[in-house]
């Protein structure tokens, strides 16, 4: 198998190479056949690397770049940031040195210089941000968009459902993915018009496995394998779940009421909701582009950022998914 290399800007999210480096260090050990352009700060990051013996590691090249915190929009990113780290990593995909790129910076800046440097496939009007949530009773579920566009139109959610079942095949090797549409009731006549005209241009296409509008409820049981909704509403659903379930991990290791009311079956209830830990799901893939591209969340620890790694070092992203994504021709309605 030939080797992936894939682009980190370990200058993003809250806490930066402080997490990125351990991360690195554990993805080296696990996947041999990794290589790494790592873009950052020389004098913050080299001093990590040396630290946790990755500084002559062969596995890695180092390309000192700038901060990008101090610009003040992603338009700033775009335009006067072209030494910066985010922009970098994302330049190496584009003239392909590298097969994907990783950053836990800033989504508006990400999305905004993905699109310029790669640009998206042959009829794509959009990328969207997409995520594979767990699920009690399936492979996962692929959730879109979760913020990378707060205006859409019912031709772009079309596409995200039909890229949404292709990922959902590829990736998750669902035969025919059931496919849902993110709505305040299940009933045809609730919602905005808007997805209404989508669930039409959804159910005209015979090629994929609609199954109606579906409701918040729904994200987590396996009803549908594919969710497309808009990017406000799916942040937010994102946000929800990952809030609750760290009320609940901490609730169930405190020395609370609630943690003694459970104390039979807190080993039983760990062992079920462990499986909903947003660490081992860090890293959106902006779907769409011509190029793997993965925003991990900015609050993300060692653990997380080692999943966005794996993530964008999973053989189905680098090398199946997008060529074949790229041989399916989107006619919109």
């Amino acid at each position: 198998m030939d080797s992936v290399t894939l682009a980190l800007d370990v200058m993003g999210g809250d806490n930066g190479p402080r997490i990125a480096v351990p991360a690195i260090k554990r993805a080296l050990h696990v996947y041999r056949d990794l290589n790494l352009l790592i873009f950052g700060e020389e004098k913050i990051v080299l001093p990590l690397l040396r630290d946790f013996g990755l500084a002559s590691n062969e596995q890695i090249k180092f390309i000192a770049s700038e901060d990008y915190k101090g610009f003040n929009n992603p338009i700033s990113v775009l335009r006067h940031g072209k030494n910066t780290s985010l922009f970098k990593a994302i330049e190496s995909v584009g003239n392909g040195k590298a097969q994907g790129a990783i950053s836990a910076g800033s989504t508006g800046a990400l999305v905004l210089v993905a699109n310029h440097l790669i640009g998206t496939l042959p009829n794509v009007h959009r990328s969207a941000l997409v995520q594979i949530m767990p699920s009690f009773n399936s492979k996962g579920t692929v959730l879109l968009d979760l913020g990378a566009n707060l205006r859409y139109t019912k031709e772009m959610l079309y596409q995200y459902g039909v890229m949404g079942s292709v990922l959902a095949k590829c990736v998750l090797g669902y035969n025919s993915p059931k496919l849902g549409l993110l709505n305040i009731g299940t009933e045809d006549s609730k919602g905005p018009v808007l997805l209404k005209e989508c669930a039409d241009l959804f159910k005209a296409n015979k090629n994929l496995n609609y199954i109606g509008f579906i409701e918040g409820n729904d994200i987590f049981t396996g009803n549908a394998d594919v969710i497309v909704t808009d990017a406000f509403t799916g942040n937010v659903a994102l946000k929800t779940a990952e809030g609750l379930y760290r009320v609940l991990e901490s609730r169930l290791n405190s020395k609370s009421y609630f943690s003694f009311l459970f104390k039979p079956i807190k080993g039983f209830i760990k062992k079920r909701i462990g499986l909903m830990q947003p660490d081992a799901y860090n890293g959106s893939i902006l779907l769409g582009l011509d190029g793997v591209i993965i925003k991990s969340h900015g609050s993300a620890n060692s653990n997380a950022y080692f999943s966005a790694i794996s993530q964008g070092y999973n053989e189905e992203n680098c090398r199946r998914f997008n060529s074949n994504l790229r041989l399916i021709v989107i006619n919109v309605q």
